[in-house]
């Protein structure tokens, strides 16, 4: 009997040392985050090849099918308000498919920079009569921002985005595209993470 518990100590030993090699807490890893579904997603931030910090979500379906990453590049702006370059790319969604882009960043409240996102969830301070998601470019004037599709359901953009949001501001963000605005079908999200005005 205690060779048996020594064997069983030896395999739960082994066990327990291969988890902890295999454990990424360095700081360039990706951080674990979720979505409201629960499904998992990975946020990473890093410098970009001009210095800027950047940070870098995979979209991943709530609705329908599809995958992708968005891209988000802090820019210097002269006057110390916000800037930044957005890359989205999509793929293995349906063909042909339309996608409107939209945030829910959480600037001027209080919990704007927990790593939590609750105003993509409704939760408060935010809700009514503040939408979860704005569809790029509002606040601003334009035509609605999207991104479609090929016949083989891939597809990307890219965004120069500017707001009034001063220099040093934190605040948490997550993006979606979905395909409807009001009854969507197809839903991709990333999962919140923070960005830094430069």
């Amino acid at each position: 009997m205690s060779a048996l518990r020594t064997a069983s100590g030896i395999a739960l030993a082994l066990s327990v040392a291969s988890l902890a090699c295999t454990r990424q807490d360095s700081p360039t890893a990706p951080a674990s985050a979720r979505l409201s579904s629960g499904a998992p997603t990975e946020v990473g931030t890093g410098p970009s090849v001009s210095g800027e910090s950047i940070a870098v979500a995979r979209l991943h379906p709530v609705l329908g099918s599809g995958s992708g990453i968005v891209k988000v590049t802090p820019t210097s702006n002269a006057d110390g308000s916000f800037s930044a370059q957005i890359n989205i790319n999509v793929h293995g969604a349906p063909g042909n498919t339309v996608f409107y882009i939209q945030r829910a960043p959480e600037v001027g409240r209080v919990n704007g920079a927990d790593g939590i996102c609750q105003r993509a969830d409704g939760l408060a301070p935010w809700g009514p009569p503040a939408p979860n998601f704005i569809t790029f470019p509002l606040p601003a004037t334009g035509p609605l921002l999207t991104l479609e599709t090929s016949n083989g359901g891939a597809g990307s953009t890219h965004l120069d985005f500017a707001a009034s949001i001063p220099d040093g501001t934190q605040f948490d963000v997550m993006f979606r595209l979905v395909d409807n605005l009001t009854n969507p079908t197809i839903e991709l999200r990333t999962g919140c993470f923070t960005v830094t005005v430069r």
